[in-house]
């Protein structure tokens, strides 16, 4: 009888206390986990997860499985992570245009603030603003000063509407009180050819695919954006040199979920991210692609997104700026 007494209360006490995690959380992960893309196999993106998912299916001892699917802006993509399980076992892999898709377009079939949790900023890519020769410019100031004695005369290229370099640049005459004329494209590939043709005057374009071009005198630099100058430009301001750092749009690609996840299994992923993305190997292949690489805690990258949520489509909108 005292036996059968004190089983029955220690049932009640277990029934009665909270869990800590749901039970499912526990041993994360158990079994492979997917991380769903919105660019095309071969690109940046895609490249960069790839690099990333293979180490930590080393860790976890679980198959990462990569599931592409570009298009549509990404909006298709996010939207199945939107709507899974808060499980952890769906990752979504995304860039600057999760905060970007909300100026862009007047609905989404979700929220971006209450359906997803992040997890880990991965990396960013440094942009640079360069101009054809031919226009003369060598620095910021040679820029304004001809914008400002001719108000949209002159052009600058962009990889499309609504895309880092084009909100980069918005930001830019913004803060410098000029205006010049939009010319967007379909890739920035299309954009750094006419700018080094003079078909544009300027472009504020991704760092990695002009070094070249900058170094063969076929572009000038004007500025990096960041803080701190770029250390294969170190001759080049950087937009914290002139002032201008509250101004700057980062470029950056990072993990998110489902709103709802353990917090458990997102300091698990994000820890282990942030580890991996101090390894020598990652940092040098990353900086093959351009790839400035980053990690964080989920907090932190919480802050990045809330605050481009809280500047960027706002910038859009206000700047008239339409989806293609």
């Amino acid at each position: 009888m005292l036996k059968r007494t004190i089983f029955g209360g220690l049932i009640a006490l277990a029934m009665s206390a909270p869990l800590a995690n749901p039970v499912w959380a526990q041993g994360y992960p158990q079994r492979p986990i997917r991380i769903i893309l919105p660019f095309p196999p071969g690109s940046s993106g895609d490249l960069m997860m790839r690099l990333l998912s293979q180490r930590m299916s080393d860790v976890f001892k679980q198959s990462i499985i990569i599931d592409n699917r570009s298009g549509g802006a990404g909006i298709a993509a996010a939207d199945i992570v939107a709507k899974g399980l808060p499980d952890g076992y769906t990752l979504f892999f995304t860039g600057i245009n999760h905060v970007t898709n909300v100026g862009l377009y007047s609905k989404l079939p979700f929220d971006v603030e209450r359906d997803f949790a992040a997890v880990s900023l991965v990396g960013a890519v440094p942009g640079v603003l360069v101009a054809y020769p031919g226009t003369g410019f060598k620095t910021v100031k040679d820029l304004i000063d001809a914008a400002k004695a001719k108000p949209r005369g002159l052009n600058f290229g962009s990889a499309g509407n609504g895309t880092g370099g084009h909100l980069s640049m918005e930001m830019f005459m913004r803060a410098t009180g000029i205006t010049l004329t939009h010319v967007p494209y379909k890739g920035a590939t299309f954009a750094l050819t006419d700018v080094v043709a003079g078909q544009v005057q300027v472009l504020f374009t991704g760092l990695p695919p002009t070094l070249s071009l900058i170094k063969d005198g076929r572009l000038n630099a004007l500025v990096v954006s960041g803080a701190k100058r770029a250390p294969t430009l170190p001759n080049t301001p950087s937009m914290g040199d002139i002032g201008l750092s509250k101004s700057d749009v980062q470029i950056w690609f990072g993990l998110v979920t489902r709103a709802g996840t353990p917090k458990d299994i997102l300091n698990q992923v994000s820890s282990l991210v942030a580890r991996l993305l101090r390894e020598p190997e990652i940092i040098d292949k990353m900086a093959i692609q351009g790839i400035d690489t980053v990690g964080s805690t989920p907090e932190e990258f919480e802050q990045t997104i809330r605050r481009d949520l809280d500047r960027l489509p706002r910038l859009i909108r206000e700047s008239g700026i339409k989806a293609e």
